[in-house]
């Protein structure tokens, strides 16, 4: 991508948007910024942006429009950026189109000047924590000086891609978000781990989300791979719009399809088969997460590192070794506390249904007093039914829009209304038994109460730790 002397325009002054900002004027483009929020409300992000570009406002170099997006920000640009967390509907976007200007993601502009190949994960859930195993797995082989993890998890690629030469690696959170805006983006591997209902609010169709997912392997080529799980029939989808070579993994059992490489589980035991061949790589027990979705979450990461030529010895190490302290993982199905009895488990990340799912799947020898609820992204908690009737002994319902979850699931379990996290967790104890699990797996997004899950999650716990023992 030619920047030297360009005119862009920055949308959202986010992590992503302050790095692309940065990255635009290291190749010499001409920026400016736009946010919705007003200066004050952005003055740590201007300052950082100001003590980078030691900007010349009279050069035309940076400029600066706030509490808005007027028709100026855009009037000179020759494309624009667009930060993961701004729609692409919105009015001024539409006349930007309408003009011709292309509009393009962080990802996409840090991808087109990033010189290490690039292994990029997406999927409804499991996004973070495949994309630290596989780094993890990557590490202990050996193979590159530096292994960069970027993207979604919290780093933009934009702040990295200047650090990085050839000879490195990155493995990249790719977000539907992130991926809507992409064009040119070439991973050399892709991974896509499953596919459920999600952000309907900003994709609005089940078509249009699976459409910004897909693009993870749009420009990838037969000397690519693409990894899926073969259980999930909206991942198989994938098989057909791109010519990367396959690969297949699944928890049960080996795949239909495992003539080229495929790695699976079988009981106890995760095994990889490579032209046939068989090899096993680790028991269950070496997996570091607790969790049925954390198997297909490392046979991911394991396919990733054969293709990378990681040994089987080499993976178990890594994964025996793996570091759970990465902030990704906090609220990911994260045990905070057992009180008299009573286990309490933060999955304040669990924001769609799907994730939700796999957390109950997970808990198996326990009835489960689930605390859920928040904002609606356009979900169907249908998928929810059947699990929550068998395993869930009362659903305590927090935030401002409960009522369809109330609708879907009102003759599965006993179901209460709880105001605050506080009320919610104290209503839960009050309602298991010793031998059960409390849980928050909220299926939804948490800007109706919480500046976002870590919050909600953060709120939780200290409302677990000031619990008095009741039993």
């Amino acid at each position: 991508m030619e920047l030297q002397g360009k005119r862009v325009t920055v949308f959202g002054l986010n992590r992503s948007g302050v790095a692309a900002a940065k990255l635009l004027r290291r190749y010499g483009a001409a920026v400016t910024v736009t946010d919705t929020r007003p200066a004050e409300a952005l003055s740590a992000e201007i300052a950082a942006l100001n003590a980078f570009l030691k900007s010349d406002e009279t050069c035309n170099l940076y400029r600066k429009f706030f509490d808005g997006h007027p028709a100026d920000c855009i009037a000179d640009a020759n494309f624009i950026v667009v930060s993961p967390g701004v729609p692409l509907n919105i009015p001024i976007l539409r006349d930007a189109r309408a003009q011709g200007l292309p509009i393009l993601g962080e990802l996409e502009v840090a991808a087109s000047v990033c010189p290490a190949p690039i292994v990029a994960i997406t999927g409804t859930k499991g996004k973070s924590t495949t994309t630290l195993l596989t780094a993890a797995i990557l590490k202990a082989g050996s193979q590159f000086p530096n292994i960069c993890i970027a993207g979604n998890i919290g780093v933009p690629l934009a702040a990295e891609v200047q650090k990085l030469t050839s000879k490195d690696i990155v493995v990249v959170e790719a977000s539907s978000f992130q991926l809507e805006s992409t064009v040119t983006f070439h991973p050399r591997v892709s991974v896509v781990l499953n596919l459920s209902r999600d952000h309907l609010d900003r994709h609005r169709t089940m078509s249009a989300y699976q459409a910004a997912k897909q693009k993870i392997s749009d420009n990838q080529t037969s000397a690519d791979w693409i990894i899926l799980n073969s259980l999930d029939a909206a991942v198989k989808d994938f098989e057909a719009s791109t010519p990367a070579k396959k690969v297949y993994f699944t928890d049960s059992g080996t795949p239909e399809d495992s003539s080229f490489l495929a790695v699976f589980r079988e009981g106890s035991e995760l095994f990889s088969q490579w032209n046939g061949t068989r090899k096993r790589i680790c028991d269950i027990a070496d997996i570091p997460l607790r969790g049925a979705h954390n198997v297909q979450n490392t046979l991911a990461a394991i396919a990733v590192g054969l293709i990378f030529d990681v040994s089987e010895t080499q993976i178990r190490e890594a994964l025996q070794h793996f570091d759970r302290s990465h902030p990704a993982l906090s609220h990911a199905f994260e045990p905070v506390r057992t009180l008299t009895g009573v286990e309490f488990i933060d999955d304040s990340k669990a924001t769609n249904v799907a994730a939700v799912k796999a957390a109950l799947e997970s808990i198996k020898d326990a009835h489960i007093v689930l605390i859920m609820g928040g904002y609606d992204k356009g979900n169907d908690y249908t998928p929810l039914r059947e699990i929550v009737q068998t395993r869930v002994k009362a659903a305590v319902m927090l935030g401002e829009h409960t009522q369809q979850i109330e609708k879907t699931l009102a003759d599965t379990t006993e179901i209460i209304k709880a105001k605050t996290m506080a009320q919610a967790v104290q209503v839960a104890y009050k309602l298991a038994s010793p031998g059960d699990v409390v849980l928050l797996s909220p299926a939804n997004a948490s800007f109706d109460m919480y500046t976002d899950y870590k919050a909600r999650g953060a709120n939780f716990k200290a409302a677990v730790d000031a619990l008095q023992p009741l039993h």
